[in-house]
């Protein structure tokens, strides 16, 4: 009982309170709000008008989620290889790339999605159960 007193005195109840609501915004909150991170880098090739996009997606939270990654089609832009569409399970951060080829300045958006892990991520990984969640990298690239 004694532990318990503490909290009868204004003070310390207010210290707990104010603890509790500096935790719950914007920091308790952040991983939930953003559970991914995007850094796009478009770095040009030998051939003329010609770059690999590195778009490098990041889990911000401690689970697992399946991720289907993509980049937004463009007329300006010509995929060389493919344009690839990646699903894949992410731990941590993953790399994914395309070489395209540009006829003018334009911007290229790559783009994350958490979608259902039925089947993508191993049965035995604990699975962020948030499966709407889509983040956007845009780059804008200049033609020479």
């Amino acid at each position: 009982m004694a532990s318990l007193q503490m909290f009868y005195q204004p003070g310390a109840l207010m210290h707990l309170l104010i603890l509790c609501l500096f935790l719950e915004t914007p920091y308790g909150q952040e991983n939930w709000n953003n559970p991914l991170s995007l850094d796009m880098i478009v770095s040009p090739m030998k051939g003329k008008n010609e770059f690999t996009v590195t778009l490098q997606v990041k889990n911000n939270v401690g689970q697992c989620m399946a991720v289907k990654v993509s980049t937004v089609m463009n007329p300006s832009i010509k995929y060389l290889s493919a344009h690839a569409i990646y699903t894949s399970c992410l731990c941590s951060a993953n790399k994914y790339f395309w070489d395209i080829q540009v006829s003018d300045n334009t911007a290229l958006q790559g783009k994350a999605e958490v979608v259902p892990a039925k089947s993508i991520c191993p049965d035995d990984e604990k699975i962020f159960p948030v499966t709407s969640y889509v983040e956007t990298a845009t780059q804008k690239i200049i033609v020479s």
